[in-house]
């Protein structure tokens, strides 16, 4: 009788499929980086490079800020360039182009905010094309693309070029140059996000105002107080913990963030531990472990109140971190992934941890110790 066909090994099948699933990630790359390649190019071929010069700083009517990024803590970061305008420019209108789930931070300084998706350029072309022509019709004498300085971000480029304001303004970052009118190049000393994003003032003649990032919400003290009433904190002095990050590299595990609850009770502080999306796993495991306070689910602008009753605030590199800055919270951030240089901030109420084990936990509760102090 013959021998059917052998049974494959399972771990094979493991390795066949990682295989397989690499082979399909490169040609995604490949083909976004030809489709990238494609968009450059016809957008090279039709639009000249602008060559208008910048009208005189008292000329200035309206300014648009275009940032596209749908991260919270990226527009947060944006704020100090929106003061600086404004302040800089009293008589001017300032716009502001975000995604609709960022203007959610209800940034100040702000006369007009324009909300938009990205993917209305292919599902709902018509109000893409309504929102482009209602933007020309503004007739902006400056638009500044005011994306990271590191990355080259087409969209956000193509559009500032396409809403045709007499002069457009942005990072040098190599091809990005062919559609700004003035290319700001961007100095290496300026490793930090929010110093690097100042830059850009210079294009306009003007100074920077403060590197602290700004938010209109949680100014309404009534829903974190109910919260903490309800969860059995009342007026107790605060602690928040918020162990969650979108990058998995920038989550540091729960083990320590609970010996960093208990060092925070043992010094007469009453810890609520807070989560986004898909957190609440990991904050239960940290209440557990130390005897916190689990949250119910906030949306951004409780948490943003329940972040300025604090006295101080632990937080991964995440939005959660950038708005509590924002709301003036002493914060310490923890570091996993060692990038504080830029995504920290140079505030007094703002101390950065780099970790890298869980007995690095000592070294969060001193940078904690270093804030209390201070109030």
């Amino acid at each position: 009788m013959a021998a059917g066909p052998r049974p494959r090994d399972p771990s094979q099948r493991v390795r066949d499929a990682l295989v397989g699933g690499r082979s399909r990630g490169r040609a995604a790359t490949l083909l976004r980086g030809a489709g990238r390649a494609l968009v450059l190019g016809l957008a090279s071929a039709l639009f000249p490079r602008p060559t208008a010069a910048l009208p005189a700083r008292g000329a200035i009517r309206k300014v648009l800020v275009v940032r596209v990024d749908e991260r919270v803590g990226n527009q947060l970061l944006t704020t100090p360039l929106l003061r600086a305008i404004k302040l800089g420019l009293p008589a001017a209108e300032l716009h502001l182009l975000a995604p609709r789930q960022a203007t959610a931070i209800e940034p100040p300084h702000v006369d007009r905010l324009w909300a938009w998706q990205k993917r209305d350029a292919f599902q709902a072309p018509h109000r893409f094309v309504g929102l482009l022509r209602a933007l020309r019709r503004e007739r902006f004498d400056v638009v500044i693309e005011a994306g990271h300085w590191s990355a080259f971000p087409l969209t956000a480029v193509l559009l500032a070029r396409l809403i045709r304001g007499q002069v457009t303004v942005g990072h040098d970052r190599g091809e990005a140059a062919r559609f700004l009118s003035h290319a700001v190049p961007h100095d290496p000393a300026n490793g930090n996000e929010i110093p690097a994003k100042l830059e850009l003032l210079s294009a306009l003649g003007l100074e920077p105002r403060g590197l602290e990032p700004e938010t209109g919400l949680g100014l309404d003290p009534a829903p974190a107080r109910a919260l903490l009433t309800a969860v059995g904190i009342g007026d107790r002095p605060l602690a928040v913990l918020n162990p969650g990050a979108r990058l998995a590299d920038r989550r540091w595990p729960p083990e320590p963030y609970a010996a960093v609850a208990r060092g925070l009770a043992a010094r007469g502080l009453s810890v609520l531990v807070v989560w986004g999306p898909g957190e609440e796993p990991i904050a239960r495991e940290i209440a557990g472990r130390s005897g916190a306070t689990l949250a119910p689910a906030t949306d951004l602008s409780l948490l943003a109140g329940l972040l300025r009753a604090a006295r101080i605030v632990v937080t991964n590199n995440s939005g959660p971190m950038h708005l509590a800055a924002a709301v003036g919270a002493p914060t310490v951030g923890v570091f996993f992934s060692g990038d504080s240089a830029r995504w920290g901030h140079r505030l007094p109420t703002f101390a950065a941890a780099e970790v890298r084990t869980p007995a690095d936990h000592a070294i969060v509760l001193e940078a904690c110790d270093r804030l209390l102090s201070l109030s």
